[in-house]
């Protein structure tokens, strides 16, 4: 099966997408370290940037200035749009090449994809699991993990659809709001039903 893990910042999405990888023996593949390879200087997003955007955006070296691109994206949906357009058609391609390439080979894959709701890029999977988490906890871990202040968490958190909403479009959900122990225990209980999905598929065949 291609799964496809996703939730809202500060949800805990990637502690839950290695955990499930490991118990399933999947392989793992995170959409924003797809991203991220897409903005090195001479991929492919990177020169779409230099196209589009000023030199603000880039450092003297010529690499991009990504704390100025974090603040800006979360501080103009305008840019934020553009950017979007821009890289996500790369993104969702490497992405599909990764599940066509793990279907090839009878594996599993588990993909976190933090937009994978907002995209309506569900279709390209055979399961969507949603990590949530209590909002106050959410807010204090983008904090912590990002060093910035609760105004810009805040910011951050308004830029993605309710959790509460993605709960509802995902195939299972996974309540990380508690200690990494009970996350784990509620993902031993959901790879017993991974397992009858895959089981039930294979006799449908």
């Amino acid at each position: 099966m291609n799964i496809a893990v996703t939730g809202g910042m500060g949800s805990g999405k990637s502690f839950v997408a290695e955990a499930l990888s490991k118990m399933i023996g999947a392989e793992s593949i995170s959409a924003d370290l797809v991203c991220r390879d897409l903005l090195e200087v001479g991929n492919s997003g990177y020169k779409r940037m230099r196209k589009k955007f000023s030199a603000d955006f880039f450092l003297v070296d010529g690499q991009l200035n990504r704390p100025f691109l974090r603040k800006a994206i979360f501080t103009s949906a305008t840019l934020r749009s553009q950017l979007d357009a821009l890289l996500h058609p790369l993104v969702r391609e490497e992405l599909l090449l990764r599940c066509k390439d793990a279907k090839t080979k009878a594996l599993n894959l588990v993909v976190e994809v933090p937009l994978l709701l907002e995209k309506g890029w569900q279709g390209d999977f055979d399961a969507t699991l949603v990590v949530y988490a209590d909002d106050e906890i959410c807010l204090k871990r983008i904090i912590d993990r990002d060093m910035v202040s609760v105004d810009d968490a805040r910011a951050s958190i308004s830029c993605q659809m309710p959790l509460t909403e993605k709960c509802k479009l995902g195939d299972w959900g996974i309540d990380n709001s508690g200690s990494f122990d009970e996350s784990l225990k509620q993902l031993e209980q959901l790879v017993e039903k991974i397992a009858q999905k895959v089981i039930l598929k294979r006799k449908r065949k």
